[in-house]
């Protein structure tokens, strides 16, 4: 059965990487690959495009059968994600066809962006639902990424909730935040060369020879000192004070720091939509953080010349991708409590953050910290929450 199509309400080479082999082609669906709708806003272009986008279809889902989940372990999409999945990405296609006035599947993040712009602005069309359609088009972006060489990077940089939907968004709870600064503490230090057993000297230099791009026999008592850093430190503090967006953390520039104020100052001109002067409070620790991570920076080469506060170990902006990546890490190697069963991103955090503020501090003070451009953007962050309730029945008689 083929769903509403939301669009009834808008206006109108094989590489692969990780190892990931092409997906079987035996793969049986119970459903048309290409859609009734799709199907006839393919005739308008020709009856071959019919079959390209038919073959297209069956080889993407076969992947996401096989691989859509977890393409390093071979782990496919549920039967019923991937039935979603198709139906998702069929009005996404339809969308694109009419977009660009030709039939076309290669979809781009920047198609991505257009694509959930208009989603987001449709009458009747509630932020989890945009949501799904989003998480989607990341699903097609990772067969693209192993299966057709690409490289996108790609999230939604638009302020969604899932609370009107009736599901609890994939946020960090407050009792998260102590634990993610605990574990980029610990994974940003390292001890001292002279203070370790050989043996576990030698573990050791492993870990600082990654940290450090440099060969493990090149590791000695400085490069440990080397090791040891603020940034990691720095950026997970200030992310949990102002809930910093990816896009902001590649952004940020050594100028935004007010130490004396203790405050991120983000001129109008270099904030994310570009409509205020944001002046976010941030708390003594973080201070004190940025300050160890300023003096840092100074005697690093990399930023010789440069004025972002921080870049990846590969001296470029910090994106989405990268940002994820570090929480990931600082995830997998600390003792941070996350949601069970949740898809946990750097936007987990900033959804934290403006969920707390909006609660517990109120949504006016909220709206300056998170910089949401409407008042009716941060009022989605208020909601019944465990936390609230917990503090209320203890109350209540």
């Amino acid at each position: 059965m083929n769903p509403s199509d939301p669009l009834d309400n808008l206006g109108g080479g094989n590489a692969m990487s990780g190892g990931v082999p092409p997906a079987p082609e035996d793969y049986e669906f119970t459903y048309p690959l290409v859609s009734g709708r799709s199907e006839e806003d393919l005739e308008g272009f020709g009856m071959n495009m019919v079959d390209d986008y038919r073959d297209f279809k069956h080889e993407l889902l076969s992947w996401l059968a096989h691989y859509g989940k977890h393409p390093e372990k071979r782990e496919g999409l549920a039967d019923t994600t991937l039935e979603s999945t198709h139906y998702k990405l069929e009005t996404a296609f339809r969308w694109l066809w009419r977009h660009e006035d030709q039939y076309t599947t290669k979809f781009t993040p920047e198609h991505a962006d257009k694509f959930i712009r208009v989603l987001n602005q449709s009458k009747g069309m509630i932020d989890s639902t945009v949501l799904h359609h989003a998480k989607d088009i990341k699903r097609l972006f990772k067969f693209y990424n192993h299966s057709r060489g690409k490289d996108y990077e790609w999230d939604v940089e638009i302020e969604l909730s899932q609370s009107n939907g009736g599901d609890e968004r994939d946020y960090l709870r407050r009792s998260a935040f102590d634990p993610l600064y605990q574990a980029a503490l610990e994974y940003s230090s390292v001890k001292s060369y002279h203070s370790v057993t050989p043996e576990e000297r030698d573990r050791l230099k492993i870990f600082v020879s990654q940290r450090l791009g440099i060969p493990k026999e090149k590791v000695g008592p400085e490069e440990f000192k080397e090791a040891n850093s603020w940034k990691y430190p720095s950026i997970i503090s200030t992310a949990l004070d102002t809930g910093l967006r990816p896009i902001e953390v590649g952004r940020a520039k050594v100028s935004w720091v007010n130490l004396e104020d203790e405050e991120l100052n983000i001129p109008k001109d270099e904030s994310t939509k570009n409509e205020a002067i944001w002046n976010c409070s941030l708390k003594g620790r973080t201070a004190k953080a940025l300050k160890r991570w300023l003096d840092e920076r100074a005697s690093l080469p990399k930023y010789d010349d440069r004025d972002e506060l921080w870049l990846t170990q590969t001296a470029t902006q910090y994106g989405s991708k990268s940002c994820n990546a570090l929480l990931r890490r600082l995830i997998e190697n600390g003792d941070v409590p996350i949601p069970e069963h949740k898809d946990v991103t750097w936007y987990s955090i900033r959804h934290g953050v403006a969920t707390y503020w909006a609660n517990h501090v109120g949504p006016h003070h909220a709206r300056e910290q998170l910089r949401h451009s409407s008042l009716n953007t941060t009022m989605k962050y208020l909601h019944s929450d465990a936390e609230t309730r917990n503090s209320a029945v203890e109350q209540i008689w």
